[in-house]
């Protein structure tokens, strides 16, 4: 019909409707909030709105770890905490996006949506800084810097936001291993660790040289300056974590011709920040064997990822690969030009090698200590192996395998929350290439399907499955047995048994698949059941003697 817009331009002006305002409510807030503060400073500092458009434009790059420019110098060394507040309002609008289900065309458009809005932000920021250094001494950053970290912060936020769910069902989906994703978690859990250490060091180094900071202070004589310089300070925290777990790991951290490491340290006139009064003057001997702590925290983490079972040495050292490209990102961002300083930051490279080797080998390490003790434990003996050793009773509910039909799944969920495959709903999700992105409230012991299938029964159906050939005396006596006390005892199996003998030709009596189960299951026990609930007597019919009312 004339007028009819095709069904892929509705499906996907239908996507862009779902998935634009994540974009474009993280990014609202913080313009709405660079806009405000550029405001208030300007207010403050009696500066007119002429440079409005600019501050604002700096501003929202530097919130965005983007580097920011004068006619004189380049700042790119920015701080990082307003630039986490910017990943978790972006990851947490994606976390509800994927919460539910989400197709392969669904997740495209939304990452062209995340990457996008601040691609576009960008692009007018810098063209707000072009017309305005005409009349203020601003200048345009070197835009591949600008554009290329931009677009990694909001990247870093997708893939956070995205979860570790959806993640392992993209790997199914496109069958990447799971020992290419599994080590993502440790390798995760490494770097935040290394993070927080560092951090305590810089905040022990700051302690120890408090009367450098006091004297730094009191050069301004307290007031604004004082604490505008304390609340920059507070804002390059986690860069001063980057720092401190580059130093920890043996690497080294630098300010232009300034530097430290666990071995020495070079010291030059520093910028004025109280942060940078942690910067020690000279290093004691004793500091090298601070290189334990790395080595510690990656043999915690490496115990707690391999303490259930031993992981395959692939896995191993896909971990250590996995935190040296988490340091890579975090040493790109963190690092930059300190105007007449040169050169900042912690040497990336370097430092990236170094945690995935110590990843990397520690885990190794610990993997082989726990197989080590895994086969020893296999091996001792135990209280009754004289008997028999390895033989166990047939009667222990233990020695059923998990992958018979009707048992139960009992594979549990490892440490790093991975579930058995063919329990998640992912796999079935097939419809559009469905996915599902957020199932921890399901429980990870039921099937994906909803039902089990023909060849595998839950414990509560029983031999459902088995009504046809259940012996028609057995089924008599329990009929008969059953005249004055059948209910609803037993109706709660009914469903799946009916789905089961619709059917079968060889039962005389239509009787259904509950009643077939129960039947086998006195059979087997070598005991009558207690009650049956048969078709006939709910029905209210009798094969031998027609349709009568039921007593």
């Amino acid at each position: 019909m004339a007028g009819t817009r095709p069904p892929e331009v509705s499906s996907l002006r239908r996507r862009l409707f779902n998935f634009l305002p994540v974009a474009l409510i993280p990014n609202a807030v913080v313009v709405a909030g660079v806009v405000l503060f550029a405001l208030c400073a300007l207010m403050l500092t009696d500066s007119g709105f002429v440079p409005l458009a600019a501050t604002v434009a700096q501003l929202w790059l530097a919130v965005n770890l983007a580097p920011v420019a004068s006619d004189s110098a380049v700042l790119s060394q920015l701080p990082m905490l307003p630039a986490l507040g910017v990943v978790w309002l972006v990851s947490h609008r994606v976390r509800v996006a994927v919460r539910d289900r989400i197709s392969i065309l669904d997740l495209a458009v939304l990452t062209g949506c995340v990457l996008v809005v601040p691609a576009l932000l960008a692009l007018t920021a810098a063209v707000m800084l072009l017309d305005a250094r005409s009349v203020l001494p601003v200048e345009v950053p070197p835009l591949a810097t600008v554009f290329g970290r931009v677009l990694l912060l909001h990247l870093t936020a997708l893939a956070i936001g995205m979860g570790p769910k959806l993640w392992r069902a993209l790997a199914r989906r496109f069958s990447v291993p799971a020992s290419v994703i599994d080590p993502v978690a440790p390798a995760v859990r490494f770097v935040l660790s290394l993070g927080a250490a560092g951090l305590v060091l810089t905040l022990v180094s700051l302690a120890v040289h408090w009367r450098v900071l006091g004297e730094l202070l009191s050069s301004f004589d307290g007031g604004p300056a004082a604490a505008g310089l304390l609340g920059l300070s507070l804002l390059y925290l986690p860069d001063a974590a980057v720092a401190g777990a580059s130093v920890l790991v043996g690497s080294e951290f630098h300010i232009g011709d300034a530097s430290v490491s666990l071995y020495d340290a070079t010291v030059v006139p520093l910028p004025p920040l109280p942060i940078l009064a942690a910067f020690p003057g000279s290093v004691a001997g004793w500091a090298l064997a601070l290189i334990i702590v790395p080595l510690a925290l990656a043999g915690t983490v490496s115990h707690a990822h391999c303490r259930t079972a031993p992981r395959a040495w692939s896995e191993i050292i896909a971990a250590g690969v996995w935190a040296g490209a988490f340091t890579l990102v975090a040493g790109w961002l963190t690092g930059g030009t300190v105007g007449v300083y040169g050169s900042s930051g912690m040497m990336v490279l370097f430092t990236a090698s170094l945690v995935a080797v110590e990843l990397a080998a520690v885990g190794a390490v610990v993997n082989a200590v726990v197989g080590l003790r895994q086969r020893r434990a296999g091996h001792a003996p135990t209280d009754g192996d004289d008997d028999g050793a390895g033989s166990v009773d047939s009667g222990d509910p233990v020695a059923e395998p998990a992958g018979r039909p009707g048992s139960p799944d009992t594979d549990p969920a490892d440490d790093d929350g991975d579930t058995d495959d063919a329990a998640d709903p992912a796999e079935l999700l097939d419809e559009e290439d469905l996915i599902a992105a957020g199932e921890e409230e399901s429980g990870g012991d039921t099937d994906a399907g909803g039902s089990p299938s023909a060849g595998e029964r839950s414990p509560d159906t029983g031999g459902a499955g088995t009504a046809g050939s259940a012996d028609p005396d057995e089924r008599g006596g329990a009929e008969d047995g059953t005249r004055e006390g059948t209910g609803t005892t037993g109706s709660a199996d009914t469903g799946s048994g009916v789905a089961e003998t619709g059917g079968d030709s060889g039962d005389p009596s239509g009787a259904t698949g509950s009643e077939g189960g129960e039947s086998a299951e006195g059979s087997s026990d070598g005991e009558a059941p207690e009650t049956a609930a048969t078709g006939e007597a709910r029905n209210g019919s009798d094969p031998d003697q027609g349709t009568r009312p039921s007593p």
